[in-house]
């Protein structure tokens, strides 16, 4: 008996039609919990620094544990704050689909004037910046960790399930958070810098516990100064965006402002993109097509909400890999250009089913059904999609074969 293809999607999505779906839809109001210090360290001025961050938890939650996941915000290793790019909302947005999140501040270069044209004309005090990052961030984790341990997991944080979301300069430390684990892979600067603040895991606090775990990297406009340090770590899934151009972080490869070539030439999203595809990770990178830094620059655009709910299917995706397997059993892909696209798009109709009859659809991550069409007889097929930005499933059925592919909107009309 012939399965219908909508009833199908509406099946494997758990029927969020008459429901909502925990990691995809808002299901949860949230609790802040603010200033919690997570450790302590040295900065650059050799001052002592209490490390904060906000941590937020969805209210009324009887989930016995939760995935967590870290913000780090941008700020050119500077400056920034725990509500740059609105990144504070961006951990409350996840924290309602039912996640742990923790908002973290981290230690920056100290200065009289706020300018890394200034503070890294000595390119040995940029690695330490981005060192720092690394260590403040890992000792974030190690919080959780001994939490779990030693105080009954006061937060219920599933700490073998941990994702990391940076903005620029938190990307750059939170790409090498992740994938940097082995002292012989560093460069000679990052090895000085490494060598003069505590080594590779450092003294940020939290000591006796490791940051294992982190399931997956979210990079919004990140870089690293070598992308063989992903050859590590290939169980950790990647995702990135980008604007392109970016003139502050190289969208490919670059210097940083594209000037500052004597900070060393680092490799943008683009590129890590590219490392990780031909590592058979398991990765998505979308570029946006706009200039700008960051991609997350603003909390209220079809860019940005693009990156949240493209994240959120994501992260979902890998909670949840034998509901999304169910998808990629025994279906083959379509080609369909430009993706992601503003709502333009156009279909190439593969060979095999180009003289028969076949219908197209498309429906949300909800499976309600936004588009139908017939494809008899054609080779390509143009339309449009008037709709918010996401992702969508786009199916092609003839009578023997099954199309699936993935489209994504961004810059469409916001409903």
């Amino acid at each position: 008996m012939k399965k219908d293809f909508t009833s199908f999607l509406f099946f494997i999505f758990y029927f969020s039609g008459f429901s909502q779906t925990r990691y995809l839809d808002s299901v949860f109001n949230f609790v802040k919990h603010t200033d919690i210090q997570y450790g302590s360290n040295y900065d650059s001025k050799n001052n002592l620094t209490p490390l904060l961050m906000d941590i937020y938890e969805p209210e009324s939650d009887t989930a016995a544990l939760r995935p967590i996941i870290f913000f780090v915000h941008g700020g050119s290793f500077v400056g920034g704050s725990r509500t740059d790019q609105s990144i504070n909302k961006t951990a409350e947005y996840f924290s309602q689909k039912g996640y742990v999140t923790a908002n973290i501040e981290y230690r920056v270069e100290q200065t009289l004037i706020i300018s890394p044209y200034v503070d890294f004309g000595d390119p040995a005090n940029f690695y330490k910046a981005i060192a720092r990052v690394t260590h403040d961030l890992k000792a974030a984790i190690r919080y959780f960790k001994k939490d779990a341990a030693l105080n009954g997991n006061s937060y219920k944080v599933d700490t073998s399930k941990i994702f990391i979301y940076g903005s620029s300069a938190g990307a750059i430390g939170g790409l090498i958070t992740v994938f940097l684990d082995d002292t012989v892979e560093m460069s000679a600067r990052f090895k000085t810098a490494y060598k003069d603040l505590g080594g590779l895991d450092g003294n940020s606090g939290n000591p006796g516990y490791d940051i294992k775990g982190i399931k997956a990297m979210v990079s919004c406009s990140g870089a690293v100064d070598n992308v063989n340090y992903l050859e590590n770590n290939t169980d950790i899934a990647y995702l990135g965006f980008h604007n392109s151009p970016d003139f502050v972080v190289p969208y490919d490869i670059g210097c940083f402002t594209t000037v500052f070539c004597h900070l060393g030439y680092f490799y943008g999203d683009n590129r890590v993109a590219m490392k990780a595809r031909s590592l058979g990770m398991n990765m998505e990178f979308h570029t946006i097509n706009k200039a700008g830094h960051p991609v997350d620059a603003y909390d209220d655009t079809s860019n940005h909400r693009f990156i949240l709910q493209t994240t959120s299917q994501f992260l979902y995706k890998i909670l949840n890999p034998d509901v999304v397997s169910v998808i990629n059993r025994n279906l083959k892909s379509i080609s369909i250009y430009p993706n992601p696209s503003d709502g333009n798009f156009t279909i190439e109709i593969p060979k095999d089913i180009q003289s028969k009859d076949g219908t197209i659809e498309i429906t949300d991550m909800q499976g309600k059904q936004i588009y139908t069409a017939s494809v008899a007889n054609k080779t390509f097929l143009q339309f449009y999609l008037d709709v918010p930005s996401g992702i969508y499933l786009l199916s092609l059925k003839s009578e023997k074969q099954t199309y699936l592919s993935k489209i994504s909107i961004v810059n469409s009309v916001s409903h």
